[in-house]
């Protein structure tokens, strides 16, 4: 097992960024523009207190980039199996259990932490992520190839994030 840590900063309050992960098609946009071939969204929720998405997402492998010995085990397509729960915990927290897992391979990340508002137009995530691996012998190398992945995607992701605010993509509802 290998473990490593993840912190993103998003220019706008938590209710504005609640907001925008809060939408149907964020996710549909998102991985498409990420790179993703096709996405199957199984469930999503959004309430005021919690978001729950589970998803399948499918990406093209890069083969020249993965070590000879992962070539013949990843192909040339993998689907990402996740599941995202995110719960209100304060007016500004919440708290948040990412999980990613390869389907057909025996490698999963999971991850924990808490998105905080900073200020009225600052909110951070702080994760800390495992990445666990059931192959002997070679658990410790296919635990750092998913991790490098799992850590590229989240930058990737961030970006896409920071696009979406940028172009005024949902604002929170008016507290009444």
């Amino acid at each position: 097992m290998m473990e490593f840590e993840s912190t993103h900063d998003f220019p706008a309050g938590l209710d504005r960024l609640w907001a925008a992960l809060g939408q149907e098609d964020y996710p549909q946009r998102k991985y498409p523009a990420l790179g993703a071939t096709a996405v199957r969204i199984a469930r999503f929720s959004a309430t005021p207190q919690a978001i729950d998405v589970e998803l399948e997402r499918d990406l093209p492998v890069d083969a020249p980039a993965l070590p000879s010995w992962a070539r013949a085990w990843v192909g040339g397509q993998q689907t990402l199996r996740q599941r995202s729960a995110w719960r209100r915990a304060a007016p500004t927290r919440a708290d948040v259990e990412l999980d990613i897992a390869p389907v057909g391979l025996p490698v999963r990340a999971a991850g924990q932490g808490t998105i905080e508002e900073i200020s009225p137009g600052l909110t951070r995530m702080a994760m800390t992520w495992r990445v666990e691996s059931g192959w002997p012998f070679i658990a410790a190398a296919i635990e750092r190839l998913f991790a490098g992945q799992v850590r590229s995607s989240l930058d990737a992701d961030h970006a896409f994030t920071l696009r979406y605010l940028a172009a005024g993509r949902p604002r929170p509802r008016s507290r009444k």
